[in-house]
């Protein structure tokens, strides 16, 4: 019991000392809270103090524990992503967003796949099935590029938009994209036919339990506030329920739960007043720190250093290959045919901020209890510390580079 409470303090101590100098760790030591977490989970682990020892390749039990927390912390994520875009957003910018999460996604599971193909020794499968994990934007991770007072100061209102919106829905997208070459390396799956309606359900119940479920909530809400039977302060404690319950009814229905919150979120969002904005901060400052930061903890614990030494420069290699490769140059060469963004410069800053983090570590953990390769885990675990110490680095100095840039040039437009 000692050893639990001492690794409590220790993560709780972390979060809070987080949560008072977020803001001079960014601005002043190029960094990250992410970053900080993940060592800390590393000191805690079997490279440190080892208070705590996990395994989700080994043992189905830990890999479950891993996923569960990792896919809590993304539906609070991408409900805080809905609820931080203006009303109607993708209404809006629908054709922007058609090329980013269509073309623009099957060509990042594309290139992903094709690098973890060619530097490892993986079948065509387990190489779609890495590509198809790492093709999301991790919201928590963007997040803490695209929001706060240096954003704000630095970047014009679209750009933060776009990533926002792209990392909340391709969380929940990806996810046919992990299933397909599951399903296909199972015997016993079944015909084509039958999988691909299995991927069709997964969506389209995700959708309609989101927008249900996101509706009739703020219904009652808007209802409820103008007739004085429900307060504006619980409207923080009201998205957490819905975010939840959003997870848990579409896991029911055999649904995609991560897409289901998001479209909660944006349909709430929809349905709140101008004067609700600021209890939507409030939620989503709390999930910023104190509910998603605890996650890169337990990721610093788990991860398999011995395991990454042992299979050697390929894995790096792939790894860092993954972060340099997989998205910017498919994001310029949208942007040379669709044009989703207002300019070469911001394709280049979105698609160079498009972390991997704990949608990968979801569907990573996932991937570990139906069969995925041994060497699949090490490869997506060294992705992401990658992606949390280069893009936690260079959050600040790009940021800071890309405004200057932008507000040199008049003819780019701010809004969006």
């Amino acid at each position: 019991m000692e050893t639990v409470n001492l690794a409590l303090a220790i993560a709780a101590g972390t979060v809070l000392v987080l949560t008072l100098t977020s803001g001079w760790i960014k601005t002043k030591l190029w960094g990250s809270e992410a970053m900080v977490c993940v060592a800390v989970g590393l000191m805690l682990g079997p490279y440190g103090l080892h208070l705590a020892s996990l395994d989700p390749v080994a043992n189905d039990a830990h890999a479950s524990w891993v996923e569960q927390m990792a896919r809590a912390t993304l539906a609070l994520s991408v409900m805080s992503a809905a609820l931080s875009l203006p009303p109607g957003y993708f209404r809006g910018h629908w054709k922007a967003m058609g090329w980013i999460l269509l073309p623009g996604m099957a060509l990042i599971w594309a290139a992903s796949a094709g690098i973890a193909y060619l530097f490892l020794d993986l079948s065509l499968l387990m190489a779609l099935l890495a590509g198809a994990i790492v093709t999301p934007t991790d919201p928590v991770l963007a997040r803490s590029i695209v929001a706060g007072r240096l954003a704000d100061e630095q970047l014009p209102p679209r750009t933060p938009n776009m990533i926002t919106a792209e990392s909340g829905a391709n969380d929940g997208l990806a996810l046919p994209m992990v299933l397909l070459p599951l399903f296909l390396m199972d015997p016993g799956g079944g015909d084509a036919q039958r999988s691909l309606a299995i991927l069709a359900w997964e969506v389209l119940a995700a959708l309609l339990a989101g927008w249900v479920l996101g509706k009739v909530t703020g219904r009652v809400f808007s209802v409820g506030h103008k007739h004085g039977f429900s307060e504006q302060k619980a409207l923080t404690g009201i998205t957490l329920a819905l975010a939840f319950l959003a997870l848990a009814a579409a896991a029911l229905m055999h649904a995609d739960g991560v897409l289901a919150v998001f479209v909660a979120g944006l349909v709430l969002n929809q349905a709140m007043a101008d004067e609700h904005q600021e209890q939507h901060e409030h939620f989503q400052d709390a999930v910023d720190r104190s509910l998603t930061l605890p996650v890169f903890i337990l990721f610093g614990l788990i991860l398999p250093v011995g395991d990454w030494l042992k299979h050697g420069w390929p894995l790096f290699a792939a790894a860092g290959a993954l972060i340099l490769f997989r998205r910017a140059p498919v994001w310029l060469l949208l942007q040379l045919v669709g044009r989703p963004y207002t300019s070469g410069r911001e394709a280049l800053f979105a698609g160079w901020f498009g972390p991997v983090g704990v949608a990968a570590l979801f569907y990573a953990a996932y991937a570990a209890k139906h069969g995925a390769s041994p060497v699949l885990w090490p490869l997506i675990s060294l992705t992401i510390t990658f992606s949390v110490a280069v893009h936690g680095v260079t959050g600040t100095p790009l940021t800071r580079l890309y405004g200057k840039l932008t507000k040199a040039d008049p003819s780019e437009p701010s809004q969006g």
